[in-house]
């Protein structure tokens, strides 16, 4: 994909939790516990608040429980990781890359067998065009899952890396593997349709399966997600369809706040389709 992918969390990592009979408060879960890396968390611990707030998107309140637990959980590795693990996504979510990438390297140092902390790096890598450590990432991340859950998203994000670098074969292999294995994951969906857009290499394009696969995605998320439509209209205009193309473009802006800063990508798009120009992705040199 061309996208700054990881969009979103992977839907793998939270540990269980558990709480005190004593102890009053909402509960967050519709069980006591669950089976996750057979970690077990008190949710009325700051870790426990922190990962809550995380996946509840209140990313500052995240950042400041999870300090707190990094700290509380000194002698617990496995819990030190968990907590570096949600400050990133949260630090990530908030725009503070290095912050999130420092959280991540932690995590690989105390657990270098574990696949998330490797994942999590790789998306960062990706975010900030360093591909090449992007690709090395994912690939260990690839290697150590021990099932099939998550490959999908780490294919997709391995191909985006490979396609920025220009190695094209390889971002094929790796975006058609990941569109088999998470056909309704709206992002690799979406990552496909890009690459099938607006590979300057002709032979890797394909106006009418990257509509399909655009149009999937947007259908998955409701027709909600910007970056989804712009890529529809991307495929629109491979397809020869500006038309078409300018009214999704037109559609994706209309999403976007006035100071969103994607908003100047989308109107130069916008006036390529008006003079029935598709869009070719720039692609990193050296």
């Amino acid at each position: 994909m061309a996208r700054p992918g990881g969009q979103r969390n992977p839907s793998m990592g939270a540990p269980g939790t558990s709480r005190s009979p004593s102890t009053a408060g909402p509960a967050r879960t519709s069980s006591d516990r669950t089976d996750t890396q057979g970690v077990l968390i008190d949710v009325d611990s700051n870790l426990g608040r922190g990962i809550y707030a995380e996946v509840n998107q209140s990313y500052r309140e995240a950042v400041k429980l999870l300090t707190l637990a990094i700290e509380d959980e000194r002698g617990e590795v496995v819990k030190v990781a968990l907590a570096r693990r949600f400050r990133g996504l949260a630090y990530k979510h908030l725009g503070r890359r290095d912050e999130a990438l420092n959280d991540f390297l932690e995590v690989i140092r105390i657990e270098p067998k574990l696949d998330l902390g490797y994942y999590d790096a790789g998306v960062i890598y990706n975010l900030t065009n360093r591909y090449q450590e992007a690709v090395d990432a994912m690939t260990r991340a690839i290697d150590l899952r021990q099932d099939d859950r998550g490959l999908g998203r780490r294919r997709a994000e391995r191909g985006n890396a490979y396609f920025h670098l220009g190695q094209f074969k390889r971002a094929q292999d790796d975006i058609v593997a990941a569109v088999r294995l998470a056909s309704h994951d709206a992002d690799v969906l979406n990552n496909a349709a890009w690459f099938r857009a607006t590979c300057p290499d002709a032979s890797f394009r394909n106006g009418k399966e990257a509509v399909e696969l655009a149009s999937r995605a947007c259908q998955l998320d409701k027709w909600k997600d910007a970056d989804q439509i712009d890529t529809l209209a991307a495929a629109h205009a491979e397809a020869g369809n500006f038309a078409e193309a300018e009214r999704y473009q037109l559609k994706a802006l209309s999403l976007l706040s006035t100071d969103e800063a994607l908003r100047p990508k989308f109107q130069a798009r916008l006036k390529q389709y008006r003079a029935k120009q598709p869009v070719r992705q720039e692609i990193e040199q050296g």
